[in-house]
């Protein structure tokens, strides 16, 4: 039988956006689709380890069993063209610059008496090497989502406050914005732990990848700490569903 497997990101421009693999298992897990890619195409097996599967656009677990006429892909990042908005309007994905003002806005409440906005901006050396530019990527259904749960979980310890993140794709050239994160509090020491807690966790379980390009080369990669890998991260609340 044939599963039909989409691919994202660096492993889409060395192999197509679909490929397909047969297996004669009579029964198939995403397991044994690991394996199969691992045979037939050694030149991106360095990017395996790195990667997730999603099942019908949800995480997938290794013994998750799956049939040829699934939903399946295989994940470093997903495009999409469109800004997209969740249903509570402070969580946005989109290719646009980021008005940072506007972000803020979606935040400011009289009652609170202090507001964060942070701004995350591509910068033009990391450690001695020259970036030209940054592409960034994701799989947008499970950004959206898990991007509201971190703003459910910071409501959550920090009550009464309100948190918006926008995060853009696409190119972000030097001294563009690529994510802006707005907090508002009673008070400024509720907006500085929130504000922090936010990007640190948008880099940690948030499917945004991005592409370093240089004068030389360029490198896909995942946040800051290292390969994103969604099985070893933090279990967050399922309140971020419906988005």
């Amino acid at each position: 039988m044939q599963y039909r497997i989409q691919l994202f990101a660096g492993m889409a421009e060395q192999l197509g956006d679909v490929i397909t693999v047969e297996l004669s298992h009579e029964t198939v897990t995403m397991a044994d689709i690991r394996k199969r890619l691992n045979e037939l195409y050694p030149e991106v097996t360095s990017q395996l380890p790195g990667s997730f599967f999603t099942h019908h656009k949800k995480l997938a677990s290794p013994d998750e069993l799956v049939l040829p006429s699934d939903a399946i892909a295989l994940h470093q990042s997903a495009p999409g063209m469109e800004t997209v908005v969740s249903k509570c309007g402070l969580f946005a994905i989109t290719y646009d610059p980021i008005d940072a003002d506007e972000v803020t806005s979606k935040v400011l409440d009289p009652s609170h008496g202090a507001s964060l906005t942070f701004n995350g901006t591509t910068r033009e050396f990391t450690q001695g090497q020259r970036t030209v530019l940054l592409e960034y990527e994701a799989y947008v259904p499970m950004a959206m989502n898990t991007m509201k749960q971190i703003g459910d979980e910071i409501a959550e310890r920090w009550p009464s406050t309100r948190t918006a993140i926008t995060h853009r794709l696409g190119t972000v050239r030097i001294g563009e914005t690529s994510v802006v994160i707005a907090v508002s509090a009673a008070h400024r020491d509720t907006c500085y732990e929130a504000s922090r807690h936010a990007i640190e966790q948008l880099k940690q379980i948030v499917p945004i990848w991005k592409k370093e390009v240089w004068e030389d080369g360029s490198e896909w990669k995942g946040h800051q700490l290292g390969g994103w890998n969604p099985q070893n991260t933090p279990k967050l609340s399922n309140k971020g569903e419906d988005i």
